[in-house]
């Protein structure tokens, strides 16, 4: 008999927590093994459970060594972005295991030198097609040779980047063809049904890094960023968000109505100001 079968579930569970040094990811994996499995590991899913613990504290610590001294715009430690992002998936309806390895990862293609590849052997080919998708390509795949003015090119190269990335976007359809198109481009040959599954996931990771993305955005001495990032939500978010799931659609509403609140008052002040000069 293998000598870890000796031990009970609850045994293996403790053994488990003790792996871990963060209290955050062990309030992860609680909350994992409250919304997902709803409390009830047995020994029909407990492989599974174990399965996820090793992969998300994999990606876990490493995407943690990668942004530990990245700032973002707002000061906050881009990794604390990370761990946001997988709280909010873990708060929208019909959290899974996928889900959150995805949320974890989302930004390892982008922004770290982590690859499909690397993704797709250590992760499986549903979280790595998801992050891909999510995922802006390098914006120097986009230069315009023919652009002789260098920063002229640069600026076009990211602009057309962004509009090609939030094209996806626009409808339920536009973004599965989106997830097909990954998967046929790596030999992937997906069912309908996970093709549904994994453009449904993805979404909801886009979501929730939405939804912080805005939580954190005001910044008073940068009023057209905000505003920016307002408009740019109510175009490319919303729509898909009200057909997909309404829970994030109502979330990213609020979160875009305080902004909007804040910008009027903004506003306001500044034109008092302008008067009493």
């Amino acid at each position: 008999m293998n000598t870890i079968e000796q031990y009970s579930l609850e045994n293996v569970l403790d053994a488990l927590w003790q792996l871990n040094h963060e209290k955050w990811v062990d309030k992860i994996l609680n909350s994992v093994k409250e919304k997902i499995f709803w409390n009830d590991l047995n020994s029909e899913n407990i492989d599974e459970f174990k399965k996820f613990v090793r992969e998300f504290t994999s990606i876990y610590y490493l995407m943690k060594a990668k942004f530990s001294d990245v700032e973002r715009s707002s000061w906050e430690r881009y990794f604390e972005h990370l761990r946001e992002v997988v709280n909010n998936v873990l708060t929208l309806p019909y959290p899974n295991t996928n889900k959150v390895l995805i949320a974890i990862a989302h930004d390892s293609i982008e922004d770290t030198n982590k690859t499909f590849e690397w993704l797709n052997e250590d992760f499986w080919y549903e979280v790595a097609i998801a992050v891909d998708a999510i995922s802006k390509k390098p914006w120097e795949n986009y230069i315009n040779q023919s652009i002789e003015n260098i920063s002229d090119r640069n600026k076009q190269a990211k602009i057309s980047r962004n509009t090609e990335y939030f094209w996806h976007l626009e409808t339920f359809e536009t973004f599965k063809n989106h997830v097909s198109n990954i998967a046929l481009s790596k030999n992937i040959v997906l069912s309908e049904e996970e093709l549904i599954k994994i453009t449904l996931d993805a979404l909801d990771v886009k979501f929730a890094d939405r939804i912080h993305n805005l939580s954190t955005q005001w910044d008073p001495n940068d009023l057209v960023q905000v505003r920016k990032k307002v408009n740019e939500t109510k175009k490319y978010f919303l729509e898909i968000a009200k057909n997909t799931n309404t829970n994030a659609y109502s979330k990213l509403q609020s979160l875009i109505l305080v902004l909007e609140i804040r910008l009027n008052n903004a506003n306001r002040n500044v034109e008092n100001i302008i008067q009493v000069d």
